[in-house]
């Protein structure tokens, strides 16, 4: 079975997993660090992780994750935690939440 190390601020967490399960599926069992607000549907970024070693052992980006983190996933080796499956070991670096800025017009006057 894949072996998935979840990485952040010195810490580590591991986590055996199923092939084909998801890496936010892996944090959350081991209760590494990585965020949701959507929980896991897809719709809030939050899950965004930096794949460390191993890319080629996850599944290839779709359009929802395209759509949502771009295509240059080979260039900054982000993924959405709740979309990459694992299909062989990997090193996974936990990334802090971003949550989105307010924009002028949400802001009461």
């Amino acid at each position: 079975m894949p072996i998935v190390r979840f990485e952040q601020d010195g810490r580590e967490w591991i986590a055996e997993v199923e092939p084909g399960e998801s890496l936010l599926e892996a944090a959350r069992r081991v209760e590494a660090p990585v965020q949701t607000l959507c929980n896991g549907i897809g719709a809030c970024v939050q899950c965004r992780v930096r794949v460390i070693d191993g890319m080629e052992r996850l599944s290839t980006p779709g359009s929802l994750e395209r759509d949502r983190i771009g295509n240059i996933f080979h260039i900054t080796g982000e993924r959405m935690g709740c979309q990459a499956r694992v299909h062989g070991d990997v090193t996974i670096e936990v990334l802090r939440a971003r949550l989105p800025r307010r924009s002028r017009r949400s802001k009461r006057r």
